[in-house]
Parts: structure tokens; C-alpha cells; sequence
């Protein structure tokens, strides 16, 4: 049984994609190589479950990678690469906008003990976790924000913490270089993406922690 730790690696044309979606890229990278060292040292016990690092291509296609390998796995018979050794999809797209915005229980919970703002967002199937949520893969992920704006309310929270001055602006796109030539190393948050990261490997951790993942996350099925 598997945990997919997934983000798509191309962008748009018109620009470098360095937050959509460089910044996912480069956190699936980091994730992995922090846990290729942990499990090399005596003292942090393996994982019960396989965790699979996924770079998927096409995504502003319209999610092409992800859906040819969800497709692929549902007509696979090899053990760990069948559909139902899935149990969960975490997709990490855009982690660094400017005017950011934090997202959705376990990344909530994080949140809430590191006293940083957070908001809910939409799962609107403009990412690579929709192949996996219509395949019936539980799924969840960290959002900064794209072309919405951030309103009054949601910079005055974010302007009480992480501190004054990092609220962003208000009544302003999230990502204001969003899928444009602007979207550069010189446009990026670095302070959010440094806590989505943390807040990412939390998430891998506490999930991969789990005695008995796939009952917690379909309780349905298990009674």
C-alpha cells in the first residue's frame, strides 16, 4: 500500500513557471532526498507503507500525466502498481505564491500549532489530484494561491501572523504572475514556502505513522 507524493513539473508557455509549478518541483525533490537520509540513519524506523514521489507532465495540458497513470494502474496486476494499492494522493502545486494563501484537517492541524493562518480551498479538479478523487483515491494538497484575490479579512489575519508586514495585499491577486513571463525566481514568498514545505513533511509523516492508514482514511469501507 502506497502514499502518491505527487506535483506536475511543466508550466506554461509563456513563462518560467518558477512558482507554478517550480516551487512543487523543487519540494518533492527536497522531501525525498530528507527521507532518503532519514531511513539511512539507525535511529528513525521504516515506514509501513511505500511512499512514491510522482513529477507529472502535461498538467497544464489538462492533467494528461496524471491521468495516463491513473489509467495505466487501473489495468495494472503488478503488486504496487494497481490502482488498489493506492491509498492517498497529497498534490503540491504552487507553495510559494507572493500574496500566498495556506490550505485543508492534517495541514490545518499544522497550522493551528505553528499559530499560522490558513484557509480552505476548493478541490475544482484543475489539478493533478482529480484523476485520483474520480478513481476513488482519498486525496489532499497545499495551495498558495493563483489568480483569486485575497481579501481584507484574509490580510488581516495573515498580517497578525506570521507577523506584521507578511500579511500581503489586500484586495490583490494571490499570484499576480500567475501563468505569465513574470513568473521568476524574484517573484516568490520565501518565508510561506519554507513553512509548506515543513508543513508537507508533517503531513507524509503523521499519515505514514498511521497503524492502519487505509481505515482512517475510509472509515466507511472498514465497518
Amino acid at each position: 500500500m502506497q502514499l502518491e507524493i505527487g506535483r506536475h513539473s511543466d508550466s506554461m508557455t509563456a513563462g518560467p513557471g518558477i512558482n507554478d509549478n517550480g516551487s512543487g518541483t523543487a519540494a518533492n525533490l527536497a522531501l525525498a532526498v530528507a527521507l532518503t537520509y532519514l531511513f539511512q540513519t539507525i535511529n528513525y524506523s521504516k515506514y509501513s507503507y511505500r511512499i512514491r514521489f510522482c513529477w507529472w507532465g502535461a498538467e497544464e495540458l489538462g492533467l494528461l500525466g496524471s491521468t495516463y497513470h491513473i489509467t495505466q494502474a487501473q489495468n495494472s496486476t503488478i503488486a504496487g502498481e494497481r490502482i488498489s494499492d493506492y491509498l492517498i494522493n497529497l498534490n503540491f502545486d504552487m507553495l510559494r505564491s507572493p500574496n500566498y494563501i495556506c490550505v485543508t484537517a492534517l495541514f490545518r492541524d499544522w497550522c493551528i500549532r505553528q499559530k499560522l493562518p490558513w484557509n480552505y480551498t476548493p478541490f475544482n479538479r484543475l489539478s493533478d489530484f482529480a484523476p485520483f478523487l474520480t478513481a476513488g483515491i482519498a486525496a489532499g494538497g497545499l495551495f498558495s494561491g493563483a489568480d483569486d484575490y485575497k481579501m481584507q479579512a484574509q490580510r488581516d489575519r495573515f498580517d497578525t501572523s506570521p507577523g506584521q508586514g507578511l500579511g500581503g495585499t489586500a484586495d490583490a491577486s494571490q499570484h499576480p504572475y500567475y501563468h505569465k513571463a513574470c513568473d521568476t525566481i524574484r517573484n516568490i514568498n520565501i518565508i510561506t514556502y519554507e513553512k509548506m514545505v515543513q508543513e508537507a513533511a508533517f503531513v507524509i509523516e503523521s499519515l505514514a505513522r498511521q497503524t492502519d492508514l487505509k481505515a482512517w482514511l475510509y472509515p466507511a469501507a472498514a465497518n
